[in-house]
């Protein structure tokens, strides 16, 4: 099963300046606290740091093992 998800999104059509792909990469949750994003692709992966700094500022990166995206979030 998990080979057949994997060829769904050999061709996603996800270009570098739109990663992440709301909805083909990952999804979003807002909620009450911070934002979090959940993996919908299997070639993705997001990892959150700990908060850091005086504002406890939390960073969501999200990378893309088949396309070698990557991109930092903010919140």
């Amino acid at each position: 099963m998990q080979r057949r998800d994997k060829l769904l999104y050999e061709s996603c059509g996800v270009e570098e300046d739109m990663f992440p792909c709301l909805g083909i990469c990952c999804s979003q949750d807002n909620s009450i606290l911070n934002t979090a994003y959940v993996k919908v692709c299997p070639y993705c992966q997001i990892s959150t740091s700990l908060p850091s700094g005086a504002r406890l500022r939390t960073a969501t990166i999200l990378e893309c093992s088949r396309l070698g995206y990557g991109r930092r979030v903010t919140e």
